[in-house]
């Protein structure tokens, strides 16, 4: 069997790696955008600072070579052709286009930056979407060409980016259209948290300011707002992730095509709607664990999960999946910050201690979500008890004190 897969983050690479556990004799090729060895991008950030090489190649640099997989690096997947079973890619050198073929075929693509400002490409803008962007960005920034930056939207990477680049010694300014920091995760209390921890170490942040446009003649000099300006000397769009799914939607296959919404949409089974293609990771459309609600779950674990999943059923052993989580955490802020789940419920309990928060939410009797500042101690039995389902009712006065958590056995 020849199995090909679009990708090399950590959903194709788990694919990758446990189907060569689970069925040793699979041939796999694997089409990468980027050169170089997988990596975790979540870890970024952390190599930067400390130098670590260890959590950034969380295989090994060398773990294609060890799997016997076929890489094929630095190409531009053009489109998937079902009826013939072949994936028509192209390379940098320019050689024109190829085509691949397929026994079975996984969608890893990944997810790409989401800008919808003017003036917002590559040679103007700054990303922290690739090891290549961000390597460059953190060059610019330790070589003293830049003092003031401006980091557009914050949500978690766009923090994380701002933490990195006020670490690096740069001036940083974070623009943000929501009302709060990380609006798509965090409640208003522990924004606010957040927040001033941001402030303290240096890091101005503007609420409610919408960028419209980067102008400047060859880079970006400053950015429009729909009132005034901000200047700099780099600016750093972090405003969302769009799934990778445009070759998909100039492929030569019956006219149902690929079914996509947000991203490709999948079965129980990670299936897509094509026969013997599979998708993962945060190219994946899949149901929710706790809500059942279908959507785009784009973080690491999620990735890994869905990629072992694909590669049983790869190997014939008829694995369901069993839904993605909404979990999170923030390491870099010197305040540790832990969100799961829903961000509201029917009822709340709740405990804080200055900037040390404890928030749980309960829709009948239920953990639906959780968020913890500075004291991230009992997530684990939080999250236990949310994915479960357990009611809560009986022993709901320990569920605020850690201390009181090992009762539970957990």
């Amino acid at each position: 069997m020849r199995v090909v897969i679009i990708g090399a983050g950590p959903a194709g690479l788990t694919v990758a790696e446990r189907l060569r556990r689970y069925r040793g004799d699979t041939d796999i090729v694997m089409l990468a955008s980027e050169p170089g060895s997988p990596y975790a991008p979540p870890a970024m950030a952390d190599h930067f600072l400390t130098g670590r090489t260890d959590t950034l190649f969380w295989k090994g640099k060398d773990i294609l070579d060890r799997l016997g997989v076929e890489l094929c690096s630095g190409v531009t997947v053009c489109a998937v052709r079902p009826i013939t079973k072949e994936v028509v890619i192209e390379s940098a050198d320019d050689v024109g286009q190829t085509a691949i073929s397929y026994d079975r075929l996984v969608i890893a693509s990944g997810s790409s930056l989401y800008a919808p400002i003017k003036g917002c490409d590559p040679d103007r803008v700054c990303n922290f979407k690739s090891l290549a962007a961000a390597s460059d960005l953190v060059a610019r920034a330790r070589r003293g060409e830049v003092r003031r930056a401006v980091v557009v939207g914050a949500g978690f990477i766009g923090v994380e980016v701002a933490l990195l680049l006020a670490e690096l010694g740069l001036s940083v300014t974070m623009l943000e259209k929501a009302d709060r920091v990380m609006p798509g995760v965090l409640d208003a209390e522990t924004a606010d948290i957040v927040l001033g921890h941001l402030q303290r170490r240096g890091i101005g942040v503007r609420l409610e300011t919408s960028a419209l446009a980067f102008t400047g003649d060859r880079q970006a000099t400053r950015v429009e707002l729909e009132k005034g300006t901000v200047p700099g000397q780099m600016f750093v769009a972090a405003t969302g992730l769009r799934p990778n799914v445009q070759f998909l939607r100039h492929a030569d296959m019956d006219a149902t095509g690929f079914d996509i919404g947000w991203g490709v949409r999948v079965d129980d089974h990670l299936r897509t709607n094509i026969q013997d293609v599979y998708a993962a990771g945060d190219v994946a459309e899949t149901h929710d664990r706790m809500t059942g609600k279908r959507y785009v779950h784009a973080i690491f674990p999620n990735a890994v999960a869905q990629g072992d999943v694909v590669a049983r059923n790869l190997a014939d052993t008829d694995t369901l999946y069993q839904g993605a989580e909404s979990m999170n955490s923030l390491n870099h802020l010197g305040l540790p910050i832990m969100v799961a789940g829903e961000r509201h419920g029917e009822e709340e309990l709740r405990w804080r201690s200055g900037d040390t928060l404890r928030k749980i939410f309960l829709t009948n009797n239920r953990i639906v979500g959780f968020r913890l500042s500075g004291d991230i101690r009992g997530a684990g039995v939080y999250r236990a008890l949310m994915l479960r389902g357990d009611v809560v009712t009986a022993y709901r006065k320990h569920l605020l004190d850690p201390r009181s958590l090992v009762w539970y056995g957990m």
